[in-house]
């Protein structure tokens, strides 16, 4: 239909005013996206997917080279049983040596969702230094309420119970197939006072399990039971240094030990000062204690019970740095009476960021064992070896793991999409 010109013209003037305006709009958000802070997440069962829906005013990228802010969070208990998130804001590009550390600490009682709010709320808290110099500032806005109340310099916390944690663990599990039938128990209870001057925990368990394997008209029972009660007490000396103890009893049907009881003080030293354990340790530590056993029946060397004296020197380092994480340990310990009797473990774990999208994990264990003193005299059966019942001699064991990952494409991950998603 022809329109008059003195009406066709508003409209017209309109749609071509629109569509710049709409060009314009569309411009200007994806170039405050393009100005938005680039931030690389690094933190091991951190709810990703929360942070990014909280904190939607930053870009996510998956790559630290891509970044400006690297977000490296690492995660250590606390003595009330609950987590201390400790967050590292390292500052790269343009922000290069402007650096933030910050904490949240949650409490053992606290559901996750609570969790991951409290820890989000700090990291958005730790970004505004530098999202302050992004035009994105313009529509963040901080508000202060003291609704909680004032708190005074001289209140101090009332801590009915001494700094004291008590846990309790009761766990049972039934399987049942037409060959195979199992049932188990496990029951732990765990008491614990840590300062920053005493480290004192208490432990009690017992496991038990009961298994029925039905094969070719014959049936065939397993049962293993295992009982500890276990106590660890350190005092902190310095920065550096801690004097402890551990002591306990066991008894285990699978490693032929009827009754035992043992108590090894210990000293230990931390190459760096302990406040810096959530970056980085390198600890040493020399035990030397003393043991008395009873055993179900007899060991290999005649023994149906025995006092023993041993002493154990172990090294552990655990990094964890922007550009991967390294965990070793070396352990080390012999009898006293017969040095021959000894064993050596180690474990190394390694991860690095070798480059952009390229990723190396590493890890594995190793023993050589030479220390089975309880070993039953009469050995096992084949019913019990391949049943585990019973404790076998074993010179060595090991294990190995190595992985590549690689990633490209896209450097962003703002988006959030559960759909479909396999975790339930």
């Amino acid at each position: 239909m022809y329109l008059p010109y003195h009406k066709a013209s508003p409209i017209l003037v309109f749609l071509l005013l629109l569509v710049p305006v709409r060009i314009l709009s569309q411009d200007s958000n994806r170039n405050l996206r393009d100005l938005a802070l680039k931030v690389y997440i690094d933190c091991n069962r951190c709810d990703i997917d929360f942070i990014h829906r909280e904190i939607p005013y930053v870009n996510y990228v998956r790559d630290r080279q891509e970044a400006q802010v690297h977000l490296l969070i690492t995660k250590q208990l606390t003595g009330s049983g609950g987590t201390e998130y400790r967050l590292n804001f390292i500052g790269l590009k343009e922000f290069d040596g402007i650096n933030e550390e910050t904490v949240y600490n949650s409490s053992p009682d606290e559901t996750s969702d609570k969790t991951r709010r409290g820890y989000t709320r700090m990291i958005s808290f730790g970004l505004m230094r530098y999202v302050a110099t992004t035009p994105l500032v313009d529509g963040l806005n901080l508000q202060y309420s003291d609704s909680l109340g004032k708190i005074s310099e001289n209140q101090t916390v009332e801590d009915n119970w001494k700094s004291w944690v008590f846990d309790i663990r009761v766990i049972g599990q039934l399987d049942e197939q037409e060959s195979y039938s199992s049932i188990s128990s496990e029951s732990d209870l765990g008491a614990r006072k840590i300062t920053p001057d005493w480290k004192v925990e208490f432990g009690a368990s017992y496991d038990q399990s009961n298994n029925k394997y039905r094969y070719d008209g014959e049936e065939y029972l397993s049962s293993k039971t295992s009982f500890s009660i276990r106590n660890l007490t350190v005092k902190s000396l310095n920065d550096h240094w801690s004097l402890g103890a551990r002591a306990g009893i066991y008894s285990s049907t699978y490693g032929n030990t009827l009754f035992s009881g043992s108590f090894a003080p210990a000293v230990e030293y931390n190459y760096f000062p302990y406040f810096e354990s959530n970056r980085k340790q390198i600890r040493f530590q020399y035990r030397v204690g003393y043991g008395y056993v009873f055993y179900q029946d007899s060991t290999i060397y005649d023994k149906m019970e025995e006092g023993l004296f041993s002493h154990q020197l172990s090294v552990a380092a655990d990094f964890r740095q922007p550009w991967g994480s390294i965990n070793l340990s070396l352990q080390g310990s012999n009898y006293l009476h017969d040095f021959s009797k000894n064993s050596l473990k180690m474990w190394a774990g390694f991860y690095f960021r070798i480059f952009k999208g390229l990723s190396l994990s590493i890890s594995g264990d190793a023993a050589v064992i030479h220390d089975q003193l309880s070993l039953t005299k009469g050995g096992a059966t084949e019913e019990e070896i391949l049943l585990r019942q019973k404790q076998i001699a074993s010179q060595y064991d090991y294990s190995l793991k190595i992985g590549f990952s690689y990633t490209f494409g896209s450097i962003y991950n703002n988006v959030v999409n559960p759909r479909f998603s396999e975790r339930y």
